[in-house]
């Protein structure tokens, strides 16, 4: 009864007073008072004597004025009324009530009230330290939902959101013991995983980036561990994944590039993995990134299902710049960890997608000259009985193939499959694919006889006459 005359008074109030009226007061008392009158009629459905037609009713009368509430102090007095209803909830312990909670926020949300409001305000429960374990849980549960369906805007508000939940999210997964709020974190770390990949599913495509360069930065600092990189590597990942590139020099920016190069060169192999990965993720505009997860060669006339790009002179510039940073820190990813295969093809991966997203004469020139340089120091090791050499020949020879097909350069194919039959003849470990085991015959041999690896001079004199031919007859089809 009690609950029916504060609705009675309420529902007068909000019917006989002007919006000009009602803007002159604060909107505290009148939202408050109406979150709890929404929660007993909306909630308790163990009214006696109330059939559920009636409560029904009620329930969507309740809900027609708080919107005219919201109608009148949005967005004036957001933050005042955002404030009421997230204090009003948590003073009562509402939120084991999340079908409750959830619907009185996406009301607000629904009336142009910012996420990034409604989402401070929550998050700045979270971090009370008068907040229980128990309550904490539920409200990371609510909070995951909101941003599972909040389509952020390009703003500043976003940007800060970001920031706030990212650095959360950090202090949830490193070891540390500096008070009992950090063992909170640690055991919500689920929950924060949950809100930061349902929230990545709706930022801006260019506030993504914000994310892959925090996490990116984690990666290389000092005494970080493993374990700790693979509580988030994935988040990078995904991350990275949903981005959309358009040009390479506005996704892979001044801040982002470098401190992909350190996780690319990285001593650590798992660092080193997940720097190949994610700039694939990066940089793969056609998709083709699947398509490479192995050496293999590929050859003349047959359709691989490859998605060659266009070649913007963005991209090609971009490269230009960049090349000598990321022929070093692919050579010494894969010179470092050549032992581990899934960091080899990784390397090797990335390799293929740039030379699938930017098919010009420069590109294959520098695939060229850095697969040039792993052979030949190789080679200059003279260790012929090593399994994990025998990869890195055959990953040479995969890309030389890959530059052929991609830019139909028919005398540099001639080149390549003379070493491809010389060797499947004489050494067939050193072509595709890779093995971890390998059966050789009495015949094979092991000495690093000329015919079977590439010469310089041969492959820049197919790289020549592969794009000199193609300028020639673009200059012809110009007249």
């Amino acid at each position: 009864m009690h609950q029916d005359a504060l609705l009675d008074k309420a529902i007068k109030i909000i019917q006989n007073t002007s919006r000009n009226q009602l803007k002159n007061y604060e909107p505290d008392i009148i939202i408050t008072c109406m979150t709890k009158i929404f929660f007993h009629h909306g909630v308790n459905t163990y009214e006696v004597n109330v059939c559920e037609w009636k409560r029904r009713r009620r329930v969507r009368f309740i809900q027609n004025c708080y919107r005219d509430l919201l109608k009148v102090y949005v967005p004036e007095k957001t933050k005042q009324v955002v404030q009421a209803i997230v204090n009003t909830i948590n003073e009562d312990r509402l939120w084991k009530f999340e079908t409750f909670c959830l619907k009185i926020t996406n009301i607000l949300l629904e009336h142009g009230v910012s996420g990034a409001i409604v989402v401070h305000t929550i998050w700045d429960i979270i971090e009370s330290i008068n907040t229980t374990m128990y309550d904490t849980r539920a409200i990371i549960k609510i909070l995951y939902e909101i941003l599972g369906i909040y389509k952020w805007p390009d703003s500043n508000d976003t940007i800060t959101v970001i920031e706030r939940l990212v650095k959360f999210f950090y202090k949830s997964i490193i070891d540390t013991n500096a008070y009992d709020n950090s063992i909170t974190c640690i055991t919500l770390k689920k929950g924060l995983e949950i809100c930061l990949r349902n929230m990545i599913k709706h930022l801006p495509n260019d506030q993504l980036l914000i994310i892959v360069y925090h996490m990116c930065s984690w990666t290389i600092q000092r005494d970080i561990s493993d374990d700790i990189i693979l509580e988030f590597g994935s988040i990078l990942e995904y991350t990275a994944h949903m981005h959309q590139a358009n040009l390479y020099e506005k996704t892979l920016t001044p801040i982002i590039f470098p401190l992909l190069m350190q996780m690319i060169a990285s001593n650590s192999r798992i660092v080193s993995l997940l720097g190949n990965r994610v700039i694939q993720y990066l940089i793969d505009r056609k998709g083709n990134r699947l398509n490479f997860d192995t050496p293999r060669i590929f050859f003349e006339n047959i359709d691989f299902d490859l998605k060659v790009g266009d070649c913007y002179n963005e991209d090609k510039m971009f490269f230009k710049v960049h090349r000598e940073s990321l022929h070093d820190s692919l050579l010494k990813s894969i010179m470092t960890h050549r032992e581990s295969r899934m960091n080899l093809e990784s390397s090797y991966c990335t390799m293929c997608v740039i030379a699938t997203e930017v098919p010009c004469g420069f590109t294959a020139a520098a695939l060229v000259c850095l697969t040039m340089n792993l052979q030949d120091l190789i080679l200059k090791e003279n260790n012929s009985h090593c399994i994990a050499n025998y990869h890195i020949h055959a990953t040479v020879i995969s890309i030389m193939s890959l530059l052929c097909w991609i830019n139909k350069a028919e005398v540099f194919y001639t080149y390549v499959n003379k070493i491809m039959m010389e060797r499947a003849q004489w050494a067939p470990h050193l072509n595709p694919p890779i093995q971890s085991q390998y059966n050789f015959a009495i015949h094979h041999i092991f000495w690093n006889k000329p015919e079977l690896f590439f010469l310089d001079w041969e492959a820049r004199y197919g790289l020549w006459k592969c794009f000199r031919l193609q300028t020639y007859q673009n200059n012809n089809a110009t007249f």
